[in-house]
C-alpha cells in the first residue's frame, strides 16, 4: 500500500471523478464517458511524467553524464513516482467500463463510479497516514478529507444534474 498511496494516486482518482462529472453530463452513453476519461487521463499522466522528467534533469548539475542517460534516469524516476496515478484511475474506470454490459444502465454507472472514487479516495487517505502515525483519529480523519475532495464533485454533479 505504501507505493499506492500517493500524491499521484489521490490526484488520479479526483482527476477521473472530475471527469466523470464534466463528461457524463454531455456523453450519451456510460462507454462514452469511458473512453473520453481514459484517454484524458492518458495525456495528463503523459503531462505529469512529461513535467517532472524536465524538472528533475538538473537534479545533478555537476554531473558529466550525457543528456541522454540524464533523460532516462529522470523519466524513470517520473514514471516510477507517477504510476499511482494510473493505478488509481483504473478502479473508478473499471466500473465505467462495466457499464458497456446491461449489468447497469448508463447513469447508475457514472453515479457508481463518483461514489467509488469518494470510498477509494478515503482508502488512500487512510492508507498513507497510517504509513506515519499510529494513531485511529488521524488516520480516520485523513480520510474523511481525503474523501471530501471526491464528495465535492458528486455535489458538483448533483447541482449540475
Amino acid at each position: 500500500m505504501r507505493n499506492f498511496a500517493t500524491e499521484p494516486a489521490i490526484y488520479g482518482v479526483v482527476l477521473v471523478a472530475g471527469l466523470v462529472v464534466i463528461v457524463g453530463e454531455s456523453a450519451e452513453a456510460s462507454w462514452d464517458v469511458f473512453i473520453k476519461v481514459c484517454a484524458t487521463v492518458g495525456v495528463f499522466w503523459a503531462a505529469h511524467v512529461y513535467a517532472a522528467t524536465v524538472a528533475h534533469l538538473d537534479d545533478e548539475p555537476d554531473s558529466d553524464r550525457p543528456l541522454g542517460r540524464r533523460i532516462a534516469i529522470a523519466a524513470h524516476a517520473a514514471i516510477e513516482h507517477s504510476w499511482g496515478m494510473l493505478l488509481a484511475a483504473v478502479i473508478p474506470l473499471l466500473l465505467l467500463f462495466l457499464g458497456h454490459w446491461p449489468l447497469l444502465d448508463d447513469e447508475q454507472t457514472v453515479w457508481g463510479s463518483l461514489w467509488l472514487s469518494v470510498i477509494l479516495l478515503g482508502v488512500l487517505g487512510y492508507a498513507k497516514v497510517a504509513l506515519w502515525t499510529p494513531s485511529l483519529k488521524v488516520r480516520l480523519a485523513s480520510a474523511a478529507i481525503t474523501s471530501a475532495l471526491g464528495l465535492v464533485l458528486v455535489l458538483l454533479k448533483v447541482a449540475v444534474h
